[in-house]
């Protein structure tokens, strides 16, 4: 039996690839370095990436796959039982119809594994127990080499890259955004009288399952007056659907009116903050975005492991934290969130500046 500690040496090079990673949109982000280097070391393949509609738009065209297969999760959930279980498995018949030769498992969930089993594909490469969770090993026939301490999930991704091609060299694949939503992006800065890559762009929202790791509004507040006075720069704020509480909070507060950006799809959204000079926010799929789109990131970490939720190492990031003897955690019910308010604009604003000075030296 193939243990799970050896390398893939001997196995044929393979010509047809699911890599999966179904979600969320910052997961899939994170991945794609991982999956430009599955393409550098298999150029010739046919490579499809299974995701879930809700994540794919930030993904569509991205040029290393030569496709998506979209997971029809939101047309599911508005299925009754008695359709959705047919058309779960007409989706399945169309993954077998496929026949890949190669499953990379980049999710290493309970659904990710029965995905890559039900594809009927023979090999399927996966993570671990140490890193795999919900029986998703029970599904994979291969397994990269365990790990002893925590990891950044790009550094994670990462290894599964490099169990094909131990040389292989993490670089940064950017997003695919096309050059009608950089052009809107442009024409609205225009119109403002703000330059490209002259704002600081502000995301104070997150996912509604992400709001405990949230800063508070009125503290995003303070830091835009900040930036607009002390540093005399444009200020951006970025928002999603279901978000526009927490915008109308900061500007109830501020003193300095931000420009508020209009209602975007995530590509526009991602445009706006590659036109920018810094990102600024805390553990969302955005942050992830700037870190592809070349935008230094300033990030604000409450509950969040700074290790394990790191921006990509190649974009300058600063990560702003508190040392409180609770966090890392995971406890979305707490009452307290004092790793958050700990967190003051002044020590935002200390490693803005160090961003910017960076940059200026550069």
């Amino acid at each position: 039996m193939k243990k799970e500690t050896e390398p893939a040496l001997s196995t044929a090079v393979p010509e047809k690839i699911l890599v999966i990673r179904l979600s969320a949109i910052g997961d899939a982000v994170r991945t794609a370095p991982a999956v430009y280097a599955v393409r550098k070391t298999f150029p010739d393949a046919v490579i499809h990436w299974l995701v879930e509609d809700r994540c794919a738009d930030i993904l569509t065209d991205f040029p290393v796959v030569d496709g998506l297969k979209l997971v029809p999760r939101r047309i599911w959930k508005k299925m009754g039982i008695l359709k959705r279980i047919p058309s779960f498995f007409r989706f399945i018949g169309e993954l077998r119809r496929e026949k890949y030769d190669l499953v990379v498992d980049f999710h290493g969930i309970l659904k990710s594994g029965l995905y890559g089993r039900l594809s009927a594909c023979k090999r399927r490469v996966g993570y671990p127990k140490d890193i795999a969770k919900e029986w998703n090993t029970l599904f994979t026939n291969e397994k990269i080499p365990a790990v002893s301490s925590p990891l950044s999930r790009y550094t994670r991704n990462f290894l599964m890259a490099r169990y094909f091609d131990v040389d292989v060299k993490e670089v940064n694949p950017g997003l695919p955004i096309s050059s009608d939503d950089k052009q809107m992006a442009q024409e609205f800065l225009t119109k403002y009288g703000i330059g490209l890559q002259s704002a600081v762009f502000l995301y104070p929202g997150t996912s509604a399952r992400g709001r405990y790791k949230r800063w508070a509004p009125e503290n995003y507040a303070k830091l835009s007056d900040m930036i607009q006075l002390k540093l005399q720069m444009p200020v951006l704020i970025g928002w999603g659907p279901g978000e526009e509480g927490i915008v109308d909070q900061l500007m109830e507060s501020a003193s300095e009116a931000p420009v508020i950006l209009p209602t975007t799809t995530m590509k526009e959204l991602a445009a706006f903050i590659g036109a920018s000079r810094v990102f600024i926010g805390g553990d969302t799929g955005p942050m992830h975005i700037a870190s592809l789109m070349g935008t230094p990131v300033v990030t604000i970490f409450g509950p969040s492991d700074p290790i394990v939720n790191e921006p990509a190492r190649f974009t300058p990031f600063r990560i702003v934290t508190a040392t409180v003897d609770c966090s890392p955690c995971r406890n979305k019910k707490c009452n307290h969130l004092k790793c958050l308010t700990a967190v003051t604009p002044d020590m935002v604003m200390d490693s803005l500046k160090a961003v910017l000075s960076e940059q200026n030296q550069g």
